[in-house]
């Protein structure tokens, strides 16, 4: 009961948690997702029903059976703490084990960084790819990855190898990002849970796994806090005008143009 009273600390004025809730509509099946909105796609699920385990090995959504209340919620601790966010010296980073060990299930990954993919190509594994893999790990359904990235990427060797690599039903967006349009400064990538911010473009390392990065801090931010769930809603929603202004141009949204979090 101290992680539940925790986690549920800043949201609003009400002191009671509200149960039995009919939501999601039964039967559970995966096409629950795309009924879903924002709020509801970073919520989380307790549920008494025989198909929650299949929710489960989706990987999309923090659903609990009865008894796994406590073990669910935990994934949205950093480092077994309930903390709303934690700092991490990029400069000692030896691999992208800190996203790997933060991540949690999610149907949609939105990475922010115009200069995500300004390396060679063949950098790509041990930067973007990787980050990928790590943070879409638990997903074993359906999985959408959004780049608002620079005009100059080279889309279909990306879109190709991330495809091969991941071996998942993977769904690849590349917004491109017109020079002025951007407000935020910060690298930033979402999740249904998480939100991580860099103050150097995600790709700190070479070859040889040697931190190249001149970075000096990334964040993660845990949505068991109210205020980051916030912010980060509110950025999923100006990412979302961005996408509403770009529509008329024909080449400045590229690949399969699926997400929950946002719509194309």
């Amino acid at each position: 009961m101290t992680l539940l009273k925790t986690l549920t600390r800043n949201r609003g004025n009400s002191n009671e948690l509200v149960w039995d809730e009919t939501f999601p509509p039964r039967p559970l099946n995966a096409n629950v997702y795309d009924t879903m909105n924002s709020e509801q796609l970073t919520s989380i699920y307790f549920l008494s029903d025989p198909s929650v385990n299949d929710m489960v090995q989706h990987g999309c959504l923090l659903f609990a059976k009865e008894g796994d209340e406590i073990k669910t919620l935990s994934q949205l601790l950093i480092e077994e703490e309930a903390i709303p966010s934690r700092p991490y010296s990029i400069r000692t980073m030896t691999d992208w084990k800190v996203l790997e060990d933060n991540a949690t299930p999610c149907t949609d990954i939105i990475i922010v960084d115009r200069y995500i993919f300004s390396q060679p190509d063949i950098l790509y594994p041990f930067n973007s790819y990787k980050i990928i893999e790590h943070l879409g790990r638990f997903n074993h359904h359906e999985l959408n990855v959004i780049i608002f990235t620079d005009k100059d990427t080279p889309f279909k060797t990306i879109n190709s190898q991330l495809k091969n690599l991941l071996c998942k039903r993977l769904n690849l967006t590349f917004v491109i990002i017109p020079d002025g349009k951007l407000k935020e400064h910060d690298r930033t990538i979402i999740t249904n849970y998480k939100m991580f911010d860099s103050g150097d473009s995600f790709k700190y390392f070479n070859d040889k796994g040697e931190n190249q990065s001149h970075g000096r801090w990334l964040h993660v931010n845990s949505f068991g806090d109210k205020n980051v769930r916030d912010l980060s809603l509110q950025c999923i929603k100006d990412l979302q005008a961005l996408i509403n202004d770009r529509k008329n141009g024909l080449s400045s949204i590229i690949g399969d143009k699926k997400s929950l979090l946002l719509k194309f």
